[in-house]
């Protein structure tokens, strides 16, 4: 039987949907579905795949997960992808709209709003097409939604960048994590098409075959980091207990 491995559509996981895609030894070991963060924890919690890069906020909600993979989507400094968009500055914002396709976003902006800004606002969660409503609310966006709506705002904090101030350490957004255990070869042959995959990024992104209204290559090149680390690990950590602190898990 086949693992069936979730890969989430995102400009950030294109060297990863290469490498897999392309990998002939795992074609036979694995078959692949696609989602966003929140449906790809879903199907996760509920044993309809076996693997997933999912938001680190919700590996608590999995059962039996454990991370498999030396790679996640993380960054030391800015990220450009996941951001507080607002018309007000930080300590003027009254209402955050949070992001319905990242827990983890929305689970670390509640974190820095408590130690980092010293802020309470009221969360409310977005639906559908939040991020270009015509309102006067703060808002949390991530991914290609981000790059791509930032401009509209006056105020844009960079929440890996916010994190590292605060706690001096990068920031994890998303791991590849199992809910069973996968044998040995899968992993070895998972990690090599993973390898792969951030090795040929330039390929990568010629096999999306479209235009990006961002600058591609400097986003993966230079925002997003791909290895994961002892240090990003602790920070994971430290993510889990700031959270359980405020009870937000």
């Amino acid at each position: 039987m086949k693992t069936r491995v979730s890969i989430i559509n995102y400009s950030n996981t294109i060297p990863f949907t290469y490498g897999l895609l392309n990998s002939k030894d795992l074609q036979p070991l694995a078959e692949f579905s696609y989602g966003y963060p929140a449906q790809v924890a879903e199907m996760l919690c509920h044993n309809q795949v076996d693997v997933s890069i999912i938001s680190v906020g919700a590996i608590p909600s999995i059962p039996n997960a454990h991370i498999i993979s030396n790679y996640c989507i993380s960054a030391t400094n800015k990220v450009d992808s996941v951001l507080l968009c607002s018309n007000r500055p930080i300590d003027q914002i009254e209402t955050i709209v949070l992001d319905y396709q990242s827990r983890t976003t929305n689970i670390l902006v509640q974190i820095l709003a408590r130690y980092a800004w010293n802020v309470t606002p009221k969360f409310i969660m977005g639906t559908a097409g939040y991020e270009t409503e015509a309102n006067d609310f703060a808002k949390v966006i991530i991914g290609d939604r981000a790059l791509n709506n930032a401009s509209r705002f006056s105020y844009v904090y960079d929440l890996a960048n916010e994190w590292n101030k605060t706690f001096h350490l990068p920031f994890v957004f998303a791991a590849w994590v199992a809910n069973k255990q996968l044998s040995k070869e899968f992993i070895e042959t998972f990690e090599s098409a993973c390898q792969y995959g951030i090795t040929h990024i330039d390929d990568a992104i010629r096999s999306q075959q479209k235009t990006f209204s961002f600058n591609i290559h400097d986003y993966l090149y230079h925002s997003v980091e791909f290895n994961l680390n002892d240090e990003k690990r602790a920070s994971i950590d430290l993510f889990f207990e700031k959270g359980n602190e405020l009870g937000l898990f």
